[in-house]
């Protein structure tokens, strides 16, 4: 019998999907040509219009579930600490890209590779956090149809209220292969 939470699950191992293929492309920077450009200028779009908005959806909704169900506020501070060094550490990497557009030499690929490599420690971390901590409580706790009414929907619902994509819809289609328009849930 699926968890509870198999949805969001889901939509983790989807995220997490997109961004090794991002690190890959960040690890193998050579000559900041014109393809690999792109490629960052994707990786920056996923960040900033997929995974910050998806950062502040589970802060609304997931997080204060959790603070709920432990009756305790204080219970997810330090996860929402881990989002506001993640929006650090993406604006950081935003800014190294955009310095190599000025100067795109090896110096200028080392700082790129290791403001992504800062990020992806911090974002492996936290999602392993998530999926181990946080939503084996809700399972425990919440029935499929509580964890859908108060968490996922609410979730889907702001991110489409922020004007983004939405290739998948509760549980279905997950095999995106491209870039650009990849929907959240939640």
């Amino acid at each position: 019998m699926a968890r509870p939470t198999e949805e969001i699950r889901e939509h983790h191992r989807h995220l997490e999907q997109r961004l090794q293929g991002f690190w890959k492309v960040a690890e193998g920077l050579d000559r900041f040509s014109p393809q690999e450009r792109v490629q960052l200028q994707d990786l920056m779009e996923f960040l900033k219009m997929e995974l910050l908005p998806h950062a502040e959806a589970e802060e609304k909704y997931l997080y204060r579930k959790v603070s709920e169900l432990m009756k305790n506020p204080m219970f997810t501070k330090t996860m929402e600490v881990d989002h506001e060094v993640i929006k650090v550490y993406i604006h950081e990497l935003e800014e190294e890209i955009t310095q190599a557009y000025k100067e795109s030499n090896q110096k200028q690929i080392k700082k790129i590779q290791k403001a992504a490599n800062k990020l992806e420690g911090l974002l492996t971390v936290h999602f392993r956090k998530e999926e181990e901590v946080y939503l084996p409580i809700l399972d425990e706790k919440l029935a499929a149809e509580e964890v859908e009414r108060e968490v996922v929907a609410p979730m889907h619902a702001a991110s489409a209220g922020q004007g983004h994509g939405h290739g998948h819809e509760h549980g279905h289609e997950h095999g995106h292969e491209h870039g650009h328009g990849q929907g959240h849930r939640h």
